[in-house]
Parts: structure tokens; sequence; C-alpha cells
């Protein structure tokens, strides 16, 4: 058995087995520390010179893993006021000499750290940010639970390019053209129509952008959801309930995560809704530059100050993009406008949804105004028989945990970034 109990699950005057990495060894001639260290933490091993062990302790090396059975004594002054008094040791795998990057204190290399992420993962700090992004994922779904949405696994595979444009992936399916998916809209979309009303996914999905920022990666893990409804506020009611349950729930369940990296979180009590229009006459003000159809970083950034100081959150829904820059699918308000919005938090826009097209004509009319063929999209076809009215949002989860922990480049959010140069790990 490798292990009866977790670092963190061990009391004073229990016999315990933990397996871990040896983190640090203090060999003070007659007497030995070693801190060993698992995924909860960390516990002191102490040899006395006169315990049958202490020659094999003398053997072992940092970052071996080994596996301590023994007595937990109590100790004020040792790691979670206790130490555990081996009875036995087996080295479980040995290290090489040196290790290619430090998990100690001095912080290689970026580059390098991702080269060796799961060495890397060793720090607390670095696993600490994939166990917040855990945590998130089950709250969603337990949110999406409680609100009796349906999982649903979508390919990641398509005929069509689905948001149109060119930034894809091509690939070779046998004798087909098919490309990875951008996201999986168009299937969640079309199972409205067997009468399921409200679905979500989880997965990867895939852009071939040639971008080099510490916001883009070329493929990024999505938390999406569709629902059957009428007006945009139905959506922006239904996100703003599920980041204040995130919030809200994060605070409890990862409370040593956020205090690691000294973060007060505040769950949203009301996200403030501002026009595409009306946030580009508010940065104006401030005078910042801005586009005519979309937001510049620089202009999310500071529109989240914005909203932070009059409103008292950094989270902000900006409603109404033109269609110029929105998907063929997002429903048109008047000519130029449409029922959309992104969802800004902390900076950075962590949410795009809207209102779908959901009438047959309407969205072959949206599809052929992007200059695109509507006989592309095999999806369509389902819009003939009675689909209802809907709309959804997709969630860029490496996004979300990168702002909640105030992370500098989205890959550290990333358990194995991909951008256009990285294929390793």
């Amino acid at each position: 058995m490798l292990r009866t109990h977790y670092s963190n699950q061990i009391k004073a005057g229990e016999t315990a087995c933990i397996t871990g990495w040896a983190q640090d060894i203090r060999n003070m001639g007659k007497l030995m520390f070693i801190t060993l260290r698992d995924r909860e933490g960390i516990v002191q091993v102490t040899v006395k010179g006169d315990n049958p062990l202490f020659p094999k302790f003398k053997e072992i090396h940092k970052e071996t893993l080994i596996t301590v059975c023994g007595k937990a004594v109590k100790n004020d002054r040792a790691p979670n006021g206790l130490e555990l008094v081996p009875e036995s040791v087996e080295v479980v795998a040995n290290s090489e000499i040196p290790l290619p990057i430090d998990v100690g204190k001095i912080e290689s290399n970026f580059d390098r750290r991702l080269d060796w992420r799961f060495i890397d993962m060793r720090r607390p700090e670095v696993m600490a940010v994939f166990r917040l992004e855990s945590e998130i994922t089950h709250v969603m779904e337990e949110f999406m639970q409680k609100e009796s949405f349906l999982r649903i696994f979508s390919s990641r595979l398509t005929g069509a390019a689905t948001e149109g444009g060119t930034e894809y992936f091509p690939i070779l399916y046998f004798n087909k053209e098919a490309f990875l998916a951008q996201s999986p809209q168009l299937i969640k979309e079309s199972v409205l129509a067997s009468g399921i009303d409200r679905v979500y996914d989880i997965g990867f999905v895939y852009r071939a952008e040639p971008h080099h920022t510490p916001r883009h990666l070329c493929e990024y893990a999505s938390f999406d959801l569709e629902m059957v409804a009428q007006e945009l506020e139905e959506v922006l009611v239904m996100e703003e309930k599920m980041m204040q349950f995130i919030f809200t729930e994060l605070n409890k369940r990862c409370k040593h995560i956020l205090d690691m990296y000294k973060i007060k979180l505040e769950a949203p009590k009301k996200i403030p809704r501002v026009t595409f229009d009306e946030a580009n006459k508010i940065l104006a003000k401030m005078k910042v530059e801005t586009e005519k159809t979309d937001m510049t970083p620089e202009g999310e950034r500071r529109l989240c100050e914005w909203a932070q100081k009059e409103h008292g959150t950094s989270f902000v829904f900006v409603t109404e993009f033109p269609f110029a820059k929105k998907p063929f699918y997002i429903m048109r308000k008047g000519k130029e406008g449409t029922l959309s919005f992104d969802l800004l938090y902390n900076g950075l826009e962590i949410t795009s949804g809207g209102i779908r097209e959901h009438r047959y004509d309407e969205r072959v009319a949206n599809i052929k105004a992007k200059g695109i063929n509507p006989e592309s999209f095999d999806h369509l076809r389902f819009f003939k028989y009675g689909m209802p009215p809907h709309g959804g949002l997709a969630i860029g989860i490496e996004r979300l945990t990168m702002k909640i922990l105030n992370l500098e480049n989205v890959r550290e959010a990333s358990l194995t970034p991909r951008d256009t140069e990285r294929l390793t790990p």
C-alpha cells in the first residue's frame, strides 16, 4: 500500500503511511529532517541517528518518491504541528540529478517550465492553478444540474467551419476534408430541436489564430450552454446567477488556494449591462481609443475599471455588438446590430454569447450575408422543423481561471498549452 493518508489527513497519535517526494533534506549528523510533499501539502519526517532506518534515509536525495510509515507525533515547530517518526521507508522511484528545472523557490524560465510542465506542477502554487480549474468545472456542472440542464458530448470533428471565416484547422477525415470544431455551437443548437430545452457541454475547441499574446490559445477548454429563450436578458441572468454561484462556492472550497495567491474573491451581486455603443461612449470620456465593431484589449481593461468604480464589480456585460464582427448564427437587431453579448471580467473577455437566429430563412440570409454558402452547413435542415427560439454562451475556462488568480499569461492556466509554436508536452 502506497498510502493510508495524505499529508493533510494525518493526526498526532496515529500511525500513517504517506507517499510523496523528498522536497527538502537536512542532515544534521545525528538527526535528519525530510520534508515530504504530496498533492495535499507537506509533512516533516524526523529520523534520529539511533533509528535503524537512518542509513537508508541518508541514501535518499531530493525529489525521490518514497513511502514512509510511522507514528505521527505532535511538534509545534514542524509543519502542520506534527512530525512523522518512521518505522519503515521504501524508495518507490528514484529521481535523476539534477532536475531539469528548479521546483523550489527559484523560478525557471517560463518556456522551460512549460517544457517540463508535469515536474513544474510539483510546485504547490502551480498545482493549485489546476486544482482551482478543476473545482471551477465541478461547480459549473453542479449549477447546470440545479438549473435542469442536460450534459451533451459534442463531436469536435465537423464537416463545416462552425464560425465561418478562415480561423480553423482543416484535417483529412479518410477521403474527406473535415475541420477541428471552433465550438460545439451548431450541435448544441440543433439538439434543441429534439425537445430538450437546456444543454451544456465542456470540451476543447480550436482556433487557428496566429496570435502571440498572453490571452490567446489555439486549443482551449470551453464551457458551453444553450437554452430555449426569447430575450437576451434570460441568458444574461443565467450567467449572472452562475457566476454568483461559482464565486460563492470557490470561496468556500478553495480558500487555501485563493489565500496562496492573495486573492479576495467577491461574488457579483448585480453585473452591469451596457450596450456596445454605450461602452464606446464611456471609453471616449476616458480618452480610450475604440473600434467600430469590437472591443480593444485596452477598452476591455478600462471598462472593467469603470464597472469596479461605478458598480463595485469588475464584471460587466457588453451587449448588442455590430453584426459585422459576430458569427452568422447570432440574431440581428435592426440592420447593423445583434442580440449578442460579451462578459468582461477583471479586464478580459471571458464569455461570448447571445440570442441565436432560429428562423430558417433568416438564418440562411445571415449565412449569405457573411459570404458563405449555406449548402456547407448540414445543421440547417433541423431548423426547418419547429426549432424553438434559443440563446446561449461559451466561457473560456483557462481565461476565467487566469483572471480569478491574476495570472499574467493564459498558458499558465492550460495544462498542455497549444499555441502557434507548441505541440509538446
